[in-house]
């Protein structure tokens, strides 16, 4: 089974454990604890509303999934 990361600008790449850690280095992620999971139900309109943030921000999936909260 292999997993994938999708990132906030819909990049997707397979996840691993180098991986995990060059993007923790790279964005320099100090408190672990700060980090979360988030499962998200996905139907047709998240899907629209995900395909409309896509073309007007570059945080697509905070934008939809997350609203304010992600500001």
């Amino acid at each position: 089974m292999v997993s994938y990361m999708v990132m906030d600008n819909l990049e997707v790449t397979p996840m691993s454990t180098l991986s995990c850690i060059t993007w923790l280095n790279k964005f320099i992620v100090g408190d672990f604890g700060s980090l979360k999971e988030k499962v998200v139900n996905f139907g047709l309109d998240e899907g629209l509303k995900l395909l409309k943030a896509s073309m007007e921000c570059k945080n697509a999936l905070t934008s939809v999934f997350l609203g304010n909260m992600g500001a």
